[in-house]
């Protein structure tokens, strides 16, 4: 059973990478299954004298979905900046660490302090404090689904 003193911090933190990633890869399959269950669109725009198909209303929609992905870090910059301080402070706290291990000073109560505070971060920031690596993996992404979409047309 979920606590309810864990729901107010799931509502305040950001996705880690592999969950952001994993809700933007399975957006087109649920809006592929309203499109499908929901044929009122297609049926208002014949009505008005369009003809269109269910699939010509998903590959509009998946294809504006695409669009919007593509600019999703000058969409999310505002978060960058809100969490400025908190990222450089996890970047610095990752460097210590790196230079820790380095040193031979793994295992210590010091190591355990940072590795500590690091894990407090990266739960809150999520994707935010790797946020290369996320928008990398999101490229990759984009340029599957967009052949996918090609594929389709």
């Amino acid at each position: 059973m979920t606590r309810l003193r864990f729901i107010p911090i799931q509502l305040i933190r950001y996705p880690h990478t592999n969950e952001a990633l994993f809700s933007i890869a399975l957006w087109p399959v649920l809006f592929a299954i309203g499109c499908w269950r929901t044929p009122q669109i297609v049926q208002f725009l014949n009505a008005q004298g369009v003809e269109i198909s269910t699939l010509q209303v998903f590959l509009a929609g998946f294809g504006a979905y695409l669009f919007l992905l593509g600019k999703h870090r000058v969409f999310n910059h505002r978060y960058f900046e809100h969490h400025a301080v908190d990222i450089a402070w996890y970047r610095q706290l990752h460097e210590v660490d790196q230079n820790m291990v380095a040193a031979g000073l793994a295992g210590t109560d010091t190591h355990r302090a940072v590795t500590n505070e690091m894990a407090q971060l990266r739960k809150q920031l999520g994707f935010l404090v790797d946020a290369d690596n996320f928008y990398r993996k999101l490229k990759v992404l984009i340029r599957v689904m967009s052949w996918l979409r090609g594929k389709l047309k």
